[in-house]
């Protein structure tokens, strides 16, 4: 399956956000020998400019996103404050992406509360399941469930090549 998340979507997806001179907000990134490690995100209010959140990235071996990391803003307390986590999971026909909530309380990420699953089970064929932990946290449950194709465009031109 082609269609993985790497170093370089990380960066298109930052440059496409910083250069939208119409958007509220205002980005700054850790950026280093290429990668995304870490953008800042600042709203501008006024003439002031206020921090809004930050994601964390870290990449497997391979140049794969392996977590991507949300923290939010506490301006009562002026910190960072973990939000959630989404952490993927690279398969040979596929990859899966896990969600999982900030638990305050044991100061850890909780078990994942959603699970999306993306498989290719045709040639430009992915199928999309989405899971949800149930309250009880001892089982998932199907919340959603599609099938995607690339164009038929797209399929005849590689055809034909």
């Amino acid at each position: 399956m082609e269609s993985i998340i790497t170093i370089a979507t990380v960066l298109t997806m930052y440059f496409n956000a910083a250069n939208d001179v119409n958007a509220p907000y205002l980005y700054n990134s850790d950026l280093e020998d290429g990668v995304i490690h870490k953008i800042e995100v600042y709203e501008q209010k006024g003439d002031q400019m206020c921090a809004k959140m930050e994601y964390r990235y870290e990449y497997d071996e391979q140049g794969r996103l392996a977590t991507r990391e949300v923290v939010r803003w506490d301006a009562a307390k002026q910190a960072w404050v973990n939000d959630f986590r989404h952490t993927y999971k690279y398969y040979k026909n596929g990859y899966n992406v896990e969600t999982s909530k900030w638990d305050a309380v044991a100061q850890a990420y909780d078990v994942p509360a959603e699970v999306t699953l993306y498989r290719e089970i045709a040639p430009s064929v992915t199928s999309v399941k989405t899971f949800r932990m149930n309250a009880a946290k001892d089982d998932m449950y199907l919340v959603n469930s599609l099938l995607c194709m690339e164009p038929l465009e797209a399929i005849s031109d590689r055809l034909l090549a």
